[in-house]
C-alpha cells in the first residue's frame, strides 16, 4: 500500500484541497463514505488548529499531511513546523457552556479510533491519527482526553 502525501500552506482556503484528497485517497482504501467524512473533518480541525495556533494565521507557512494505509489500519499525520501545541495550556470544552475554543481538537479525538501528538521535535507539533478498518474504541487517557502525547 502507497504512502501518500500532500503539502499545503497555511491559508484556510487550502483546507478545501484537504479535503477533497483526502476523500479521493479514503475511498481509494474502501473507506465508507461516512469513515471518509469523519477523518476529513478531523484532519481539516487540526490543520486549521495549525494555521490559526501554530503559525498564528500567518498565511504561505508549511503543512505536511501524510496517509499510510495497511491492512487493518490507515495512519494519518499532520504536520506544521510552527509553535508547538502546549498540553498545559489545553482545557478540553465544556459542552454544557458553549464557548470559543478547545473544540476542534475534541473533535478529532472523537472522529479517530486514535489520537497522538509528537512534541519531541526541535520545531513544531505532528499529530498522528488512526482509523482502523474494524472499529476499535480508541485511547483514553486518566485524564479522559482521548490523544496521547510523546
Amino acid at each position: 500500500m502507497t504512502v501518500s502525501r500532500l503539502v499545503i500552506t497555511s491559508d484556510s482556503a487550502e483546507l478545501a484541497l484537504v479535503r477533497s484528497w483526502l476523500r479521493e485517497r479514503l475511498g481509494e482504501q474502501g473507506f465508507s463514505v461516512e469513515e471518509q467524512s469523519r477523518l476529513q473533518i478531523a484532519v481539516t480541525e487540526l490543520a486549521a488548529n495549525a494555521i490559526e495556533h501554530s503559525y498564528e494565521s500567518m498565511a504561505g507557512q508549511p503543512i505536511y499531511i501524510t496517509i499510510e494505509p495497511s491492512d487493518d489500519r490507515v495512519v494519518i499525520q499532520i504536520e506544521d513546523l510552527g509553535t508547538p501545541f502546549d498540553p498545559a495550556r489545553y482545557r478540553a470544552p465544556d459542552l454544557e457552556v458553549p464557548a470559543e475554543g478547545g473544540l476542534g481538537l475534541y473533535i478529532a479525538g472523537r472522529l479517530a479510533d486514535e489520537l497522538s501528538v509528537d512534541l519531541a521535535r526541535d520545531h513544531g507539533t505532528r499529530w498522528t491519527l488512526v482509523k482502523y478498518r474494524k472499529h476499535r474504541e480508541g485511547y483514553r487517557s486518566p485524564e479522559g482526553q482521548r490523544w496521547t502525547s510523546k
